[in-house]
């Protein structure tokens, strides 16, 4: 008998008891409106289900295809996913209306600077291995976010649209990735919108070199009602 999660309104998340299988969490995310893939899981060893010896990226890739494109949120295909395989880790999908902003300490990160310096609210957070941390956010679908690498600061990087992110209860070779708490997804604070929608950017946004902006974000800083309007 499958176990009983509490369910949650879509855009929001709970915390899972680390008895909590799998294919739980998972089926929770969907009926939640989240994107899901599955990806390999871990063998007690440590390794890597996928097979390889050396896998670059254990607990992590996704098990059908490196194609995010396959991602769903039907509850039958979710059912059928990890009947087939109970130890498969949860890849949730960013973009469309979904931004993820990883801090990596390893790599500079400071999540209390980074709160600071954009005064980021509170929000959903996932703990993951090494002690990074997964803040997510949501934000108005007509926009396209992209994916980016320390552009918001050392350390900082950001999943949207087209990317994936391991998520709880996800078993990795540094431990269990974790909901912080029960905190719900908030808006994306639009002071950071301009650094994700711009290629044009010439430094990141956290240095005081000149920077210029894309006509994208010329028409946001003018019509401020675009990305102030609820998801749909």
């Amino acid at each position: 008998m499958r176990q009983t999660v509490r369910l949650i309104h879509p855009q929001q998340h709970t915390t899972y008891p680390p008895v909590c299988r799998l294919q739980d969490a998972a089926w929770n995310y969907v009926y939640s409106g989240w994107r899901i893939l599955p990806l390999y899981g871990l063998m007690a060893s440590g390794s890597c289900m996928c097979g390889k010896v050396r896998c670059a990226r254990p607990g992590q890739h996704i098990r059908y295809q490196e194609n995010v494109q396959l991602a769903i949120s039907n509850l039958t295909t979710v059912q059928r996913w990890w009947e087939e395989d109970e130890h498969d880790n949860i890849g949730i999908v960013t973009g469309d209306g979904l931004l993820v902003i990883e801090i990596d300490p390893l790599r500079g990160g400071s999540l209390e600077h980074f709160r600071q310096l954009y005064a980021v609210p509170e929000t959903a957070m996932a703990r993951t291995e090494h002690g990074r941390w997964h803040l997510y956010f949501t934000y108005t679908r007509t926009l396209t976010l992209c994916t980016t690498h320390d552009k918001l600061g050392p350390g900082i990087g950001t999943y949207g649209e087209g990317s994936y992110v391991v998520a709880p209860p996800s078993i990795l070779p540094g431990g269990m990735t974790r909901w912080h708490d029960n905190t719900p997804p908030v808006r994306l604070p639009a002071v950071l919108l301009p650094f994700l929608l711009s290629s044009q950017l010439k430094s990141p946004s956290w240095s005081l070199q000149e920077q210029h902006t894309s006509s994208a974000i010329r028409t946001l800083l003018t019509n401020p009602h675009l990305w102030q309007a609820e998801s749909s």
